[in-house]
């Protein structure tokens, strides 16, 4: 009777503590403020830009309500260079935190060791999360998709990617965006909880099939993988 009872204990516990998926908007049911930055060091030294933002940015952006999102990874072939997507509530709130006092000390500190930095503005396609969690790799691709393939295109990989982050207990963040000049390149994230989920995923039934779906539409296609990482999904909206 003992174990009985830890065993179902534990199983309403697993039930508990799974955290289901939700979209990412405003408080008025609209598409948040969306981009992309791509930070660029000089060589061999990310570590101190990575150490800089812990411990400058990060206190402050955790306090500003709007500041919905910011994640990030370095590549895996490229330690160089971190890409990272954006989420604000609106440009009010990107203004709030790129004008506060901790974001311009570390923008000062950062400075002598920047080799680049992007800013893409995009728009949301698809902007889905579990209500929490962490995850510890991730995946990114940049799609260009010829202009008469796009409604097609975007209507497939936008239901995969709902059903992924809402189905897939181990898929923590999926996210698709287009580029505000160029709407035929879009821009894509999955976060996953380990290395071992994002390949089980990737050999899915579900997942060949989406892509036997859109192979057709792809102009071009450039995917990236990154280093191991940890991403603590935000719960601000």
């Amino acid at each position: 009777m003992k174990k009985f009872l830890l065993l179902t204990l534990g199983v309403i516990f697993m039930l508990t503590a799974s955290a289901g998926a939700k979209s990412i908007r405003t408080p008025e049911g609209n598409f948040p403020r969306v981009q992309w930055a791509v930070v660029e060091s000089t060589e061999g030294t990310m570590p101190q830009i990575i150490e800089m933002g812990a411990r400058i940015l990060a206190p402050t952006s955790a306090k500003e309500s709007g500041t919905y999102a910011l994640y990030g990874a370095i590549e895996r072939d490229n330690p160089n260079l971190m890409r990272l997507l954006e989420i604000y509530e609106s440009d009010e709130a990107y203004r709030i935190h790129s004008t506060s006092a901790a974001f311009q000390q570390y923008r000062a500190e950062r400075l002598p060791i920047l080799g680049d930095l992007k800013i893409l503005p995009v728009n949301g396609i698809v902007l889905e999360q579990k209500d929490r969690g962490v995850g510890t790799f991730v995946r990114t691709n940049r799609f260009e998709i010829s202009p008469e393939n796009l409604a097609t295109f975007q209507k497939i990989i936008s239901a995969e990617f709902v059903r992924a982050a809402r189905e897939n207990s181990t898929v923590m963040g999926a996210f698709v965006t287009a580029e505000q000049a160029r709407p035929n390149f879009l821009h894509t994230m999955i976060i996953f909880s380990d290395e071992a989920a994002a390949k089980k995923y990737f050999a899915s039934d579900e997942y060949k099939a989406y892509r036997k779906s859109v192979a057709a539409l792809i102009k071009v296609e450039h995917a990236i993988d990154y280093a191991p990482t940890k991403i603590v999904l935000s719960e601000k909206f």
